[in-house]
């Protein structure tokens, strides 16, 4: 097994007695979306050539599956791949993708050697390598000039110039230069926004435009550390994972307000007003448009659920899928009436001997739910407004990573900021 597939799967301690699964992280976790919707767009054709068309045919609409050897396009519509890339590529690992805010082009974190790699969207190519610190996992587009990538091996981020394709600033944000890390923005900021590490006690407050940590919110245990995060625009309160436990902070003056007796990756609906929290076997929503964070219900799901996409349903239904790491299903949640409606096929997961917990990454994009089975070595797609797989398509052995090129739920707000 790849070394990479080692680091993403298994659970790791890193530190200070907080044990986490790194890939939830999502690929944060998990945290980019976009607020125009694509069209599909995709002709079908491959010339075979391995290094994507390159005639300006576009990608909006397509799906990229990264796998250890091909980096396959695939539109969903027609549950085929019709273009991929395969110059240079040999037994990858890969790292969080990330797009632009006007979808031209695709970052990539390439674990071994550290880089990040750029795709013309356009082109369907590879156009740049850029080196980065060891140990990459996640990576955030906070404005439109730039990557922030994270070396959870330095504990920094490394800022990637989009028009350059260069490291022009690399930002310490861990306390001890180590551990793994995330990136918290939001328009509402400014130029500020808020980190976690594993390592530390709080979350570091980076100054996105003079590159630096300016200050420290600390918490209570010196014993635990920070991982996921998420922000409510409607009440102005950051929430962060902090062990078994998620702190409240209010981001008008950074003072701690609250702390809830439950833990987890969390993800806001598009509508910015539910934020659900994976919690053990369960998904536990809360209403983030509530002050002090008002629990709304508990799904119990089971069977290890990951990856939490939304989809808002042409009758204003709010549903959410979660694909399962413990089995090869994910299961559609109607939000409203808190419950699970149905349970789909999608394929199966490596589970590496001796883990604990595992990832499992999934988009969303248009109106269907996509998330890799890299044990079967394919793309299931989930049509939402149907709540049925509608294509398991073939890749490879391997294949656990995806993006949308286009709107797509995969960030803490769902939004690109």
């Amino acid at each position: 097994m790849d070394p990479s597939t080692d680091r993403r799967r298994f659970v790791q301690a890193m530190g200070g007695g907080f044990v986490v699964a790194l890939a939830g992280c999502l690929s944060d976790d998990d945290e980019n979306g976009a607020e125009n919707g694509g069209d599909g767009t995709g002709n079908g054709d491959d010339n075979g050539n391995g290094d994507g068309d390159g005639d300006g045919d576009g990608s909006e609409g397509l799906v990229y599956a990264f796998a250890p050897n091909t980096i396959a396009i695939i539109d969903p519509e027609n549950g085929a791949v019709v273009d991929e890339i395969t110059d240079d590529l040999d037994d990858e690992g890969w790292g969080d993708p990330r797009i632009t805010a006007d979808y031209s082009e695709i970052y990539v974190i390439r674990e071994s050697p550290s880089q990040v790699l750029v795709i013309d969207t356009d082109g369907r190519e590879i156009v740049d390598e850029v080196d980065i610190g060891p140990g990459p996992t996640h990576m955030y587009h906070p404005n439109d000039d730039e990557m922030w990538v994270h070396s959870d091996d330095e504990g920094m981020f490394y800022v990637i110039d989009t028009d350059s394709h260069e490291v022009t600033d690399i930002v310490e944000s861990g306390l001890e230069n180590e551990g793994h890390g995330k990136l918290l923005y939001h328009e509402d900021f400014g130029s500020m926004g808020y980190a976690t590490n594993v390592n530390d006690p709080g979350a570091p407050v980076i100054d996105l435009e003079n590159y630096e940590r300016s200050d420290f919110i600390e918490f209570d245990d010196d014993d635990q550390g920070t991982h996921y995060k998420a922000y409510s625009p409607e009440t102005g309160l950051a929430y962060f994972e902090f062990g078994d436990e998620t702190v409240v902070v209010d981001t008008e003056d950074d003072d701690i307000v609250d702390t809830l007796e439950f833990s987890g990756g969390m993800y806001l609906s598009p509508d910015e007003q539910v934020l659900g929290f994976l919690d053990g076997d369960s998904i536990r929503f809360i209403d983030a448009t509530s002050e002090d964070s008002e629990e709304l219900g508990v799904v119990d799901v089971g069977e290890g659920p990951d990856a939490l996409r939304y989809h808002e349903s042409e009758d204003g239904t709010l549903y959410a899928a979660t694909a399962h790491t413990h089995t090869d299903e994910a299961s559609i949640i109607d939000v409203d009436e808190l419950a699970v409606v149905e349970t789909v096929d999608v394929g199966d997961i490596v589970r590496p001997e001796g883990a604990h917990h595992f990832h499992r990454s999934g988009v969303a994009g248009g109106d269907y739910f996509i998330t890799p089975a890299d044990e079967d070595g394919i793309i299931a797609i989930v049509d939402m407004e149907a709540q049925e797989v509608v294509d398991h398509v073939e890749v490879e052995e391997g294949v656990d990573t995806v993006q949308y090129v286009g709107d797509s739920g995969v960030g803490y707000s769902s939004r690109l900021r």
